[in-house]
Formats: C-alpha cells, structure tokens, sequence
C-alpha cells in the first residue's frame, strides 16, 4: 500500500518544484543590478571626483530596476 502512494508523493513533490522554479533565484535578480549600478557609480564618482552623487543615483536606478524585476516575475506566475 505504501507503494501506491508514493508516485503521488513524488509527482506532487517535483510539481511544487516545478511551480517554484522561477521564484528560486529571485534573490540573485534583485541583487544583481543594485550591485552592478552601484559599482558603475562608485567608477563614476571615482573617475570625475564627485564624491558620493553618482552613487547614490546608480543605486537608486538599480534598486527601481531589481523591484522592476521583481515585480515582473510576480505578475507572470
């Protein structure tokens, strides 16, 4: 009897999965941008000596770019 339950285990298991891939590297998708504008600001604001305004811009737009990544991942699902 244990038998015939465990194909539904298991298919039941690798639907959740199945339905959780696409929100499983959402963390690397937010995180990706605000770091990688971040440094294009810090290479900016390094290059003419604008101290901390590019920075901030460049983090700010990567912060808008990874919630609008976010956001799109949500809506598709």
């Amino acid at each position: 009897m244990a038998s015939k339950n465990k194909p539904k285990v298991k298919d039941a298991l690798f639907r959740s999965i199945r339905e959780m891939a696409p929100f499983m590297n959402l963390g690397m998708q937010m995180a990706i941008p605000v770091v990688l504008f971040t440094l294009l600001g810090w290479w900016i604001d390094k290059k003419y000596t604008s101290s901390p305004l590019f920075i901030l811009i460049f983090a700010a737009i990567g912060v808008f770019a990874a919630f609008y990544y976010f956001f799109k991942a949500i809506k598709r699902k």
